[in-house]
């Protein structure tokens, strides 16, 4: 079996020998390389020339040959058969290279240069042995050497002469005769030589083979490298994307929840409500297309640093949180949720929820703002204790009263006072994502100095042309400039602000009695009612439960209500409710008196019965339980997916009876 291709890959070598401009024949023909350096003519006195030895040394006295080179050229002049074209001789075998057929001229200039290299070859073999002898005897190593490179140079001379005239013989073309020169030159294998390894499955060697299975296994294992990269990077997109903290939970909430606080604490947080959810329109193309739905969940439960703290205004301060460690926040949220926040405060554990300000986007942080309320245990602390670097103990995210983008193309906000809080989340996260719906948004304060977030306002409202900012203060603050309206958020000032808002989704959060004369306000305006969300900042409803233990005073509405907050009554004072029903605890074995205006939760409470809750106001789903017997209302369900209430579900915060009921707690 003989190499396939291999007169072809000769060929290359040989045109890439020749691209080097003689180089390789420089390195083993001499007479191709003098060619380019003809020596000076020989005197006619001496008979014979005295060039320097072919193995580089100096002149002797000696007779030599003619220099091989001064041959060639004599025989490659502007006579010969090439004509100098200009530019001095061409070596021997590149000459050859131009001549296809062995024409009769050729043949002959052949022949002729093929004898004068056999001359040279012995003259300068019989020359050099010569040298040899006397270096040997007399002048040392160095003289040793350039004679035997002499002695080299004839061979070949010799070599290339003796071959030259064999090829001639058998009338080879003179090209093929210079090509096998070549490639006997640069030791390329020849077409006639046997291939070294065995021939392999369909005509291909084995090493065409394996070189082709380490191809294949390379472009595979870079396909599966490819494959997972792509699905971390998956996995990462939607781990960043925001999705909505839970609605509800089936279980019990994480280990390590707080206790709850003392009987008698209505722990006041954002109540959210609103009509049944119609069908919303499809959703404006654009990034936030792309954005997970909320899906239900446990919350999470955790510490977070205090990583930096701005003042808003005199009495309104942020929060930066980061995770402790450094890194991604630990949960992700939709825009408009809130977050819970536990700690010992006078001796007595208080919970209170704030709504969180920042964008979903922005991954490395979360911020809430909160306003300082006298009699606000938790905000005081925050406000006067807290400081950069502090760890604080948060759980959630909880909420329903959400916008993501999805749910409508274009939106209403409407805020009073620190109602804002949620409203700059849903408006940094829809900028952040270069929503194209319309963004309106409607704030009422009570003075210019009380406007939250107006620079940041200002700033996004000139990048933005799609959002309209309106605002209107009650009062303006001695020293500050207002060239806004002035007063109350009416239906006057909704109209001017808002074209068609009678087609348009609202988001109303602030004190209960602003969003009362909002809400009649957007009824005369034709704002259907199933268009409209709520969330009232105020105390949570519902009464406290008697126990047998000191009261806690009642935790303050979230931090900017300007609802005023009754202050906590000692238990001694509260009448008991008239118990008409009871409910049974499955769980810790115990009974406790249920009256029609009391809730599970706080029945539980009254007999020491620990059912986790965040809220208490029905939006958290965090104190879920199920119902075994009987039959409950509830005022608010917006934690209690539909799924779990077929299951038998109830929120402990909201269920009231006037009949008896199983509760497993």
């Amino acid at each position: 079996m003989r190499r396939r291709g291999s007169a072809g890959r000769g060929v290359a070598a040989a045109l890439f020998a020749l691209s080097l401009g003689g180089v390789a024949a420089a390195q083993t023909d001499p007479g191709d390389h003098s060619a380019h350096h003809p020596p000076p003519r020989p005197s006619p006195a001496a008979g014979a020339t005295a060039p320097a030895s072919p193995g580089g040394g100096g002149a002797t006295t000696h007779a030599t040959p003619p220099t091989p080179g001064a041959a060639a050229a004599a025989g490659m002049g502007c006579g010969g058969m090439m004509g100098c074209m200009g530019a001095g001789p061409r070596p021997f075998y590149a000459t050859l290279l131009g001549m296809p057929a062995l024409t009769p001229e050729a043949r002959r200039f052949i022949e002729d240069e093929a004898q004068r290299r056999i001359g040279w070859g012995s003259q300068a073999i019989a020359t050099g042995q010569a040298r040899l002898h006397r270096a040997l005897e007399e002048e040392g190593a160095a003289a040793v050497e350039r004679a035997t490179a002499g002695i080299r140079e004839g061979l070949l001379l010799l070599e290339s002469g003796t071959a030259a005239l064999r090829v001639t013989e058998a009338g080879t073309p003179p090209r093929q005769l210079a090509l096998a020169w070549f490639r006997d030159q640069l030791g390329v294998p020849s077409a006639d030589a046997p291939m070294a390894m065995d021939d392999g499955p369909w005509g291909l060697s084995w090493y065409h083979l394996t070189t082709m299975a380490f191809l294949v296994a390379f472009l595979l294992g870079t396909l599966l490298i490819q494959y997972a990269r792509m699905r971390r990077v998956g996995a990462l997109v939607q781990r960043l994307s925001p999705a909505a903290a839970p609605a509800g939970g089936t279980g019990p909430a994480p280990s390590g929840v707080p206790p709850s606080p003392g009987p008698g604490a209505a722990q006041a947080a954002p109540v959210a409500s609103a009509a049944p959810t119609p069908e919303a329109p499809a959703a404006p193309s654009g990034p936030t297309a792309a954005l997970p739905p909320a899906t239900p969940g446990r919350p999470w439960k955790g510490l977070l640093r205090v990583a930096a703290i701005f003042p808003e205004t005199p009495n309104v301060k942020t929060f930066r949180l980061m995770e402790p460690e450094g890194g991604a926040i630990p949960f992700t949220f939709q825009p408009g949720q809130f977050l819970t926040f536990s700690a010992a405060i006078e001796g007595r554990r208080v919970s209170r929820s704030y709504t969180i300000a920042s964008s979903p986007s922005r991954r490395d942080h979360v911020e809430i703002t909160v306003k300082r309320e006298e009699q606000g245990l938790e905000s005081r602390h925050l406000h006067d204790r807290v400081k950069v670097g502090d760890l604080l103990e948060v759980s959630g995210p909880a909420g329903a009263f959400t916008f993501a983008g999805r749910e409508s193309d274009s939106i209403v906000l409407i805020a009073g006072g620190v109602g804002i809080t949620p409203m700059m989340s849903v408006i940094r996260f829809l900028t952040d994502r270069a929503w194209p719906g319309e963004i309106h948004f409607l704030y009422g304060a009570r003075s210019t100095l009380d406007f939250i977030f107006r620079d940041e306002l200002e700033y996004l409202q000139r990048r933005h042309p799609n959002l309209h900012v309106a605002a209107t203060m009650s009062s303006r603050a001695e020293g500050t400039a207002w060239m806004g309206p002035q007063g109350q958020i009416s239906r006057e000032f909704i109209a001017r602000s808002v074209p068609d808002i009678a087609r348009r989704r609202v988001h109303l959060c602030g004190p209960p009695p602003m969003m009362e004369a909002v809400q009649a306000a957007l009824a005369e305006l034709g704002v259907p009612k199933e268009q409209v969300r709520t969330e009232a900042f105020g105390p949570a409803k519902g009464r406290a439960a008697v126990a047998p233990v000191a009261p806690i005073p009642t935790t303050p509405a979230p931090a900017g209500a300007p609802a005023a907050v009754a202050p906590a009554v000692p238990a001694a004072v509260v009448a008991p409710p008239t118990a008409t029903a009871k409910v049974d605890f499955v769980r810790s074995g115990k009974t406790a008196p249920l009256a029609p205006d009391q809730t599970v939760l706080e029945a539980a409470e009254a007999v020491g019965v620990a059912i986790d809750y965040s809220c208490r106001v029905g939006t958290c789903g965090t104190c879920m339980v199920p119902l075994k017997a009987g039959a409950v209302t509830m005022e608010v369900e917006d934690g209690l997916p539909p799924e779990e209430k077929a299951r038998g579900m109830i929120l402990a915060c909201q269920a009231k009876s006037v009949g008896n009921l199983l509760v497993e707690a």
